[in-house]
């Protein structure tokens, strides 16, 4: 055969392909403003605003912290997943909630900024929705429920923790440090609801149930004395065979609550 035929013959094989590719691609998504077609119409990409992590922002993360808390202690009384003992707790809890929402929400505005007034945009988005979508299906809710109340509630005091340092008034470190506290007291009565026969000893560690038996006047179930870690939380819910594990991670850059974002 001869092969300048074939090269040819290639070329407007090549070139149909070619010319039938750029037909669909025109009806598909039209043209660029260079005029080359594409496929859908991606749109620019959109510059965040360049923010300063103020002790406002910190106190308004915190206080969306508190609303996401607050939030699903709600769902979990509404849906009727809590009775007995563990609806006791968690009103309790939520109230606490609520009152810590309110001293946060004042401390900003005292520091001139706005208080915020709803759950974290983006934690809510990720893990709250999702996480209680997984809990309708479970086989245990009410497990599932204390164990989401046990993350958020470890959650808050390592937020706590980690931004005492930040915050440039000493004052607010304070307040944001007995916050934080009341926080982890939180997790570790939840813990040992969850897992009673584990205890919490002043140390903050925890320690065989039996110990206490033996004495030791150390142990106690609530109150931890120090901070905890700053690792994400895990928490695994959902139906048995299809159980979805979900970390859970202390506020990040994109989940702060800024002050341009009211203007949204």
């Amino acid at each position: 055969m001869d092969m300048q035929n074939l090269s040819r013959r290639r070329f407007l094989l090549a070139g149909g392909a070619t010319v039938s590719l750029g037909a669909l691609v025109s009806a598909c998504g039209g043209s660029s403003k260079s005029g080359i077609a594409r496929v859908g119409l991606a749109p620019d990409p959109a510059n965040l605003p360049t923010a300063e992590i103020t002790d406002v922002t910190l106190l308004r993360t915190a206080t969306s912290l508190e609303y996401n808390a607050i939030f699903v202690y709600e769902a979990a009384k509404d849906a009727g997943y809590l009775s007995g003992d563990a609806a006791k707790l968690a009103s309790r809890f939520q109230a606490d909630h609520k009152e810590h929402a309110a001293a946060t929400a004042s401390l900003t505005e005292a520091a001139g900024g706005q208080a915020f007034t709803d759950p974290n945009p983006r934690l809510q988005s990720i893990y709250v929705e999702p996480a209680l979508g997984l809990i309708a299906e479970s086989d245990d809710p009410t497990g599932d429920v204390l164990a989401l109340a046990y993350a958020l509630e470890t959650l808050a005091g390592a937020t706590y923790q980690f931004y005492v340092p930040m915050m440039r008034d000493k004052a607010l470190r304070g307040a944001a440090m007995g916050i934080g506290e009341q926080e982890v007291r939180h997790a570790a009565t939840l813990g040992a609801v969850l897992n009673p026969s584990r205890l919490v000893s002043s140390q903050g560690l925890a320690v065989d149930a039996k110990w206490r038996e033996e004495g030791d006047a150390s142990l106690f179930y609530a109150v931890p004395s120090a901070f905890g870690t700053l690792a994400p939380v895990q928490v695994t819910l959902g139906p048995a065979g299809s159980r979805t594990t979900v970390n859970l991670e202390t506020p990040s850059l994109n989940s702060m609550v800024y002050e341009y974002l009211d203007g949204e």
